[in-house]
């Protein structure tokens, strides 16, 4: 008897709190509001019901981006769209938490890929509540290096496209992802995908980090010309890829170079640095044991007592990061989308 098929699924978790957060009063960034959430969700839903795809999980939120998406729907599109999409039955705390917890239910109903809306920190918690779900992510936060600039009706094509893909194919159209590793007292406390930042404070306070003059060390993952944040500072001193291996280690301080560095939308600051180098894949830095407070992708999340022992380590994150662009084209090759 011929086995069932594995049904063909695709996640989708919006944070409505993305690209709304205290950067939006200090500096000049882009403001996605939800309204524009439910339109970039309803693209993805109207490109997924052109396919083959069995369902579609939407995380629940209290502004109620995926019911307004569908809801949305009118004429034509209405009338043919077919697409089972369910939004999850689970409780919702306004908080990265809903994220988190809806990555991990994705997961366990074996959804193929995710699309994440949202920044940096958005994109951050789901990965890190993953083991081996893909991710693909479009940007709608503050700091936007990991997730991409792109039209989300593409996404949404290239998504379900892959749910077809062998998983030969799915390697060749997926990268690995770099992510930086905080151990505490030997413990692997937390992660980034972009940067950490260890600042000279005593307490978390305000989630966003601001003073620069409170900088002591830098991570990055990757370190560009153009990007935005803290890779910023790295990408005036060196370039390192997001696909290439290795990543860069500032010492913040007074020293004879100094460079700008556009650390959020409309900011730009001048830091001293001390020194730099580039590190290693799987490299591990320790640090002088102190009081400090460790930001990651751009909110501040650990504080250290002095009595810790902290260390750093540029490594992999067990799930990977879908190409779009790879798709289409490897779907193209395939004749997919012909009728």
């Amino acid at each position: 008897m011929q086995s069932e098929r594995k049904k063909r699924t695709v996640g989708i978790i919006a944070n409505p709190a993305s690209g709304r957060d205290i950067r939006r009063l200090v500096a000049h960034g882009s403001v996605f509001d939800n309204a524009e959430k439910v339109n970039i969700v309803r693209r993805i839903l109207l490109a997924l019901n052109k396919l083959d795809i069995d369902k579609v999980y939407i995380m629940p939120d209290s502004f109620g981006i995926g019911h307004e998406a569908l809801n949305g729907l009118w004429g034509e599109e209405k009338e043919n769209f077919k697409l089972d999409v369910e939004i999850m039955d689970m409780s919702i705390r306004g908080s990265a938490e809903d994220s988190s917890n809806a990555a991990e239910l994705m997961e366990e109903k074996d959804t193929d890929i995710i699309i994440v809306l949202g920044g940096d920190g958005t994109n951050r918690v789901v990965v890190k509540a993953l083991k081996k779900t893909p991710v693909m992510s479009i940007s709608t936060g503050t700091n936007n290096v990991f997730p991409i600039m792109a039209e989300s009706t593409m996404l949404g094509m290239a998504a379900g496209l892959y749910t077809f893909f062998t998983e030969e194919e799915r390697q060749k159209v997926t990268s690995p992802i770099k992510s930086i590793y905080i151990i505490r007292d030997g413990n692997v406390e937390d992660m980034a995908l972009i940067d950490a930042v260890i600042v000279n404070e005593s307490y978390i306070g305000s989630r966003a980090l601001w003073h620069t003059e409170q900088l002591e060390e830098l991570f990055v993952t990757r370190s560009t010309s153009h990007d935005i944040g803290m890779v910023s500072i790295a990408g005036r001193l060196t370039q390192v890829r997001a696909d290439e291996e290795g990543g860069v280690f500032i010492e913040i301080g007074n020293n004879s170079l100094t460079v700008k560095a556009a650390i959020a939308p409309g900011v730009v600051k001048e830091i001293p640095i001390k020194r730099w180098r580039k590190i290693e894949q799987e490299e591990t830095i320790k640090l002088p044991s102190k009081q400090r407070i460790i930001a990651l992708d751009g909110e501040r999340e650990l504080s250290v007592k002095k009595t810790e022992q902290l260390e750093v380590k540029l490594s992999y994150a067990p799930v990977r990061f879908v190409e779009y662009k790879d798709v289409l084209a490897l779907a193209d090759e395939k004749k997919m989308l012909e009728v």
